[in-house]
């Protein structure tokens, strides 16, 4: 069963992802070429006399996409500005970028058994890198799509850890009680590879002997993703970012050598449209917990995440193409670095009145409707956004971060799991229950059923956040809306 964003309740959160194999010989129609698409989307110069910070709310210039890739530009460069004097042999190194600035977005921390551990403390005992090795020599987690992992042309493992905004420490109290999350609220997905001799670390954001890699380990930057809410936009603006050296477009690589994540012969098969040698070069990943060691061929099926019939689909690659060209023009010094890093795209809603999708229709989503990261969400590139044929599941960020409108009385965006699924896990590693939502509930007998044992094609809600039920639980709405009291 796939993972529906519309879910009606929580306990659908995470039940199980098909993660499937993506064939590569692509219809030319279903793909966008960028290449002859210009428009006077800009970055405005005082960007790049400091750090610009995140803007609060997306600018409103009357120019449609523009305004939106100004604001995740603006936003990306703000995090990626240093926040402390960098010396000269060290301005590539990630810890000293705004986004690493724990004081401000900590790491987000799992037990080494998964449970949630206490990110808002000042220490990290918890796993933070993502497909780390726990001393038991266990799997901890798989970030590419579905639980899969990824390995790069090297045959080493890719990293990934997440982080977030200070408030969803701080404000928990407010937060787990409000509708929505709050303007600013900040969610950060990091992708990293092993730099190997072969690589040249001046062309990328490095991170020395992180914690959870292995000693000596210098990785490097190759995917950012962020979801960042505004007043306006309270669903999120969600955006993700790549290395230039990750993968090719499938329907036609700018080269075939020189890829982190495809050979030269799949790449080679690719321009070529080899059938034969493609059949053996899908983006397919390692299941969850198997390191095969074996190299992932992979390559971007909608370049900037939009297709040719996608809504109003020149106009959003113009202005992304357009943008990634005026920031990199603008890039001097020890952020010259992000020249070798590109926007692939960003979506919200057009009515945040309105949910994100229902029933797989994503008629209320704006942007790149295709959205993914190579890195990333390797398994889930293969985005349909036909209700008739998607089954209710369409994989792009809305696909597995469900916004309800504000004008439904369904699920809260903040506790539901559903839009953030990590803040639960933010509020009971420091020790608090948090209220999940379960639909309604009518007796003691059917709270059992729902928040703690579950049926035969769904967990109960707590145990499908790895929470215990402490027995508690409230009708917010008759008839509408119950909570359970879940626990670490």
């Amino acid at each position: 069963m796939k993972n529906k964003s519309n879910a009606k309740f929580p306990w659908q959160r995470y039940l199980p992802i098909v993660s499937c194999g993506l064939i590569l010989a692509l219809p030319a129609k279903q793909a966008i070429s960028a290449q002859t698409q210009t428009t006077s989307c800009t970055a405005p110069a005082s960007w790049f006399s400091g750090d610009p910070g995140i803007p609060e709310e997306v600018p409103n210039n009357g120019n449609d996409f523009c305004d939106f890739y100004q604001f995740t530009w603006q936003s990306f460069i703000s995090l990626m500005s240093p926040y402390k004097s960098a010396s000269t042999d060290s301005e590539n190194n990630a810890e000293n970028r705004n986004f690493s600035n724990t004081s401000d977005y900590p790491l987000y921390e799992l037990g080494a058994n998964g449970a949630p551990a206490n990110s808002c403390d000042n220490t990290i005992t918890g796993v933070t890198l993502k497909n780390a090795l726990d001393k038991s020599g266990s799997f901890i987690h798989g970030e590419a799509g579905g639980g899969d992992v990824i390995f790069d042309q090297a045959g080493n493992i890719v990293y990934y850890d997440m982080r977030f905004s200070r408030n969803m420490c701080d404000d928990a109290d407010k937060i787990k009680n409000a509708t929505n999350f709050p303007g600013g609220t900040t969610e950060l997905k990091t992708a990293w590879k092993v730099l190997t001799k072969t690589d040249n670390q001046a062309d990328y954001l490095v991170w020395n002997n992180p914690q959870g890699a292995p000693a000596n380990t210098t990785l490097g930057l190759i995917g950012f993703h962020f979801a960042i809410a505004t007043p306006d936009h309270p669903e999120f603006i969600w955006a993700t970012f790549e290395h230039n050296k990750n993968a090719p477009d499938c329907n036609k690589p700018a080269t075939n050598t020189g890829w982190s994540f495809i050979s030269e012969s799949c790449s080679a098969a690719l321009a070529n449209s080899d059938n034969t040698s493609m059949s053996k070069c899908l983006n397919q990943a390692a299941p969850n917990g198997t390191l095969t060691g074996v190299p992932t061929e992979i390559c971007r099926v909608y370049p900037h995440g939009t297709a040719a019939d996608d809504w109003k689909a020149e106009e959003n690659v113009s202005d992304i193409v357009s943008m990634n060209s005026s920031v990199h023009k603008q890039l001097t010094g020890d952020m010259s670095i992000f020249k070798n890093y590109f926007n692939v795209g960003a979506i919200w809603v057009s009515d945040i009145t309105k949910d994100s999708s229902v029933n797989g229709d994503v008629s209320n989503q704006r942007g790149s409707l295709r959205l993914a990261n190579t890195v990333a969400e390797t398994t889930f590139q293969w985005v349909d956004t036909n209700p008739k044929t998607n089954d209710g599941f369409a994989s792009n960020c809305f696909g597995c971060h469900g916004y309800a409108g504000t004008d439904t009385v369904k699920n809260k965006n903040t506790t539901s799991g559903l839009l953030s699924h990590i803040f639960d896990d933010i509020v009971v590693g420091m020790g608090q229950c948090v209220d999940v939502q379960a639909g309604p509930i009518y007796s003691q007998q059917d709270a059992v059923k729902k928040c703690k044992d579950g049926t035969s094609d769904a967990k109960g809600v707590c145990p499908n956040l790895g929470l215990t039920w402490n027995g508690q639980w409230s009708t917010t709405e008759e008839g509408v809306m119950s909570v359970c009291g879940c626990c670490k």
